[in-house]
């Protein structure tokens, strides 16, 4: 309960005319129960008296780009590589003897992964045991992705993809390893006026990809093998990528180094500069 001296000084508080204040200026002033409190009317200013944001960014080219806008003598960037991801602290602390930062301005990369990738891992069977395909699954995979790879060439690709699609009605017998590390099945066709013709697909021991993880990032090659199970319900494929997060830690390596050196044009296309002399520290910030 307020007692009367602090009764009669909040109503003397109340009765103060309205004056001016300096825009962008700390006051303290009474809180009316005998308190302090702190008013900041940096609001009200045409600028704040310092930058405070936490932006996000996709690309190289973008981060840089925002680096070199806005660096000061204290901005630091970090490199996180199992997270995949690069924070940029542009008001961060000079160093000994130097001037520390709010450390409240800050631009994240946060890469985002292309179509193509994605929909390459989700059917790896190297994380994910349950992507096993049917023979029609498989074909039309392979229809949908087929630009993708880089050996065999499409058409032998498109032919793979039209046998299996093919031979859904068909009985496998046995599957033989080629010379050429090929797998050949053979079939025998138990539907339709070719009953009891036989025949074979070669399936190629592995795929060659051109994939690019990040988008905005570079473009690698990645092997996929290619696996068959003869089960009760049929023939089921699938593809394991050979060791996808050696390709994600070199496409991040290569971020790192876009950011820090930039990239040179070539053949035609632009190039950009680096964060030049902004350190860059392998860790969180």
């Amino acid at each position: 309960m307020s007692t009367e001296a602090e009764s009669v000084t909040s109503i003397a508080q109340q009765a103060v005319e309205p004056r001016k204040v300096e825009v962008g200026t700390v006051y303290a002033v009474a809180d009316g129960s005998g308190g302090i409190r702190v008013v900041d009317t940096d609001g009200y200013d045409l600028s704040p008296r310092h930058k405070a944001a936490n932006r996000t960014v996709t690309d190289a080219i973008s981060f840089v780009t925002y680096v070199n806008r806005h660096c000061l003598p204290g901005t630091e960037v970090y490199a996180h590589t199992s997270a995949s991801s690069v924070v940029a602290v542009i008001d961060s602390h000079e160093g000994t003897d130097s001037l520390p930062g709010w450390q409240k301005h800050k631009l994240t990369l946060g890469l985002e992964h292309t179509k193509a990738w994605l929909a390459w891992v989700a059917r790896d069977l190297g994380t994910n045991e349950r992507a096993w395909m049917s023979q029609q699954e498989f074909a039309e995979f392979i229809e949908d992705r087929a630009l993708d790879v880089h050996d065999p060439d499409h058409a032998r690709l498109i032919e793979l993809a039209t046998k299996f699609e093919a031979t859904t009605k068909v009985e496998f017998g046995s599957a033989v390893r080629l010379d050429n590390g090929e797998v050949k099945f053979e079939y025998t066709e138990t539907v339709g006026p070719r009953k009891g013709n036989k025949g074979g697909i070669d399936l190629p021991k592995e795929l060659k990809l051109g994939l690019r993880p990040y988008i905005g990032g570079p473009i690698y090659y990645v092997f996929a093998s290619l696996r068959y199970r003869m089960r009760s319900e049929g023939l089921v494929l699938g593809v394991a990528l050979q060791r996808p997060e050696n390709i994600l830690e070199a496409a991040f390596a290569d971020i790192v180094t876009e950011i820090r050196d930039g990239i040179e044009e070539k053949d035609g296309k632009p190039g950009h500069p680096g964060i030049g002399d902004v350190p860059i520290f392998y860790g969180k910030p």
